[in-house]
């Protein structure tokens, strides 16, 4: 949960993109606490709908909704110490939400991430007269929380800090014979005992060459004489963060590592230019520049992805300008395409900031070779 100054900045931030898209009221539903899901319920009221759908309603008047037959009293509680200006709705059906929605009569409605829409609403709403046109905001909407709160960029900061401290233990529990499903839990295990309230971990070999991501029950062992990526994303009350290095079990792996190390000194040299105003698919370019320069190709021009309540919200699309913006978290990785290194990558977490990416995951204890 957040409190409620957090809330009703968000609030109003919603409310300015209403007022200019001409929106009366916006939805947005979840249908499950999978934390691979954007979240926009969430971001709208805190509220985590465990073991059912929930929906935020917002009137461009200031009137918010939290519908869900799971509020429960705790929930209520919170609210209501916390003086929040939230309207519970108890119960959740496509007729309810068409009763809320309709009793306020917008002539047109935004829908967050339309494919959560479920067409029995949009029927029901487009039966009545006159029925409000449905208006897609999720573009938009995710725009708007790319630019993270000082509260929200204290979640990530501090995710940072918990995958430092695990990645402290990836020599320990990373070891020749041991499967992969063990080192994945062992290392979910350390983030919770960090205080995250677990994320997504990966171990893969390289080259990766597109083989399934059995990333949780992945029975294969750590075999001597090869390479691995190392990734581990902690989500901490809600909000994620990664680092994602490779190991070696080849003694005296020097082509890795100066590959490695060609990747590191790249994305230190376009850090300041990260800046606001900046198109991150120009920098891109640059990036392919400076590692084709050191003997290296791009798997793609895409830098990585974004993070907050999704692990990628969104993932970067080099074939379209992108302008960076103050306050945005982004996870890059420009990842190699050599043949001998295909998805080679360091991956770090960053806050874009008025003097460049400053990088939030400072583990340095890296070129971790196992024998």
């Amino acid at each position: 949960m957040f409190d409620r100054a957090e809330a009703v900045a968000r609030w109003a931030r919603v409310r300015q993109l209403m007022e200019d898209q001409d929106i009366d009221v916006l939805v947005a539903i979840d249908w499950s606490r999978d934390e691979i899901l954007r979240g926009n319920q969430r971001w709208l009221t805190g509220y985590i709908p465990i073991g059912g759908p929930a929906a935020a309603l917002l009137d461009r008047d200031g009137t918010v909704e939290l519908i869900s037959d799971r509020i429960g009293k705790p929930v209520s509680d919170y609210y209501t110490a916390h003086e929040f200006p939230i309207e519970l709705v108890n119960g959740f059906s496509p007729s309810l939400l068409v009763e809320r929605i309709a009793r306020r009569n917008p002539s047109r409605l935004g829908v967050a991430e339309t494919e959560s829409f479920p067409w029995t609403i949009a029927a029901a709403l487009d039966s009545r007269s006159p029925a409000p046109q449905l208006v897609d905001v999720s573009g938009s909407l995710e725009r708007l929380r790319l630019r993270k709160s000082a509260q929200e960029i204290a979640l990530v900061r501090r995710g940072c800090e918990i995958a430092d401290a695990v990645w402290e233990h990836v020599p320990e529990i990373f070891k020749i014979g041991r499967r992969n499903r063990e080192i994945v839990a062992d290392i979910d295990h350390l983030v919770r005992l960090e205080g995250a309230e677990g994320g997504f971990h990966l171990v893969l070999p390289v080259p990766f060459r597109g083989r399934p991501m059995q990333s949780l029950a992945n029975p294969e062992r750590i075999e001597a004489n090869a390479r691995y990526l190392v990734e581990i994303s902690p989500r901490y009350d809600g909000y994620y963060s990664q680092v994602t290095i490779p190991v070696t079990t080849r003694p005296d792996d020097k082509d890795m590592w100066r590959a490695y190390e060609d990747l590191v000194e790249v994305k230190q040299a376009v850090q300041p230019d990260m800046r606001p105003g900046a198109d991150l698919s120009e920098i891109a370019r640059s990036v392919e520049k400076l590692l084709a320069k050191r003997g290296h190709t791009m798997k793609s021009l895409s830098l990585g992805h974004f993070c907050g309540m999704a692990l990628e919200e969104p993932r970067h699309d080099p074939t379209v300008p992108f302008e960076l913006e103050e306050g945005m978290t982004l996870i890059f990785h420009p990842i190699l395409a050599d043949e001998e290194f295909v998805a080679l990558m360091r991956a770090d977490t960053y806050l874009i900031t008025e003097r460049g990416a400053e990088r939030l995951t400072r583990y340095e204890g890296a070129k971790v070779t196992l024998s």
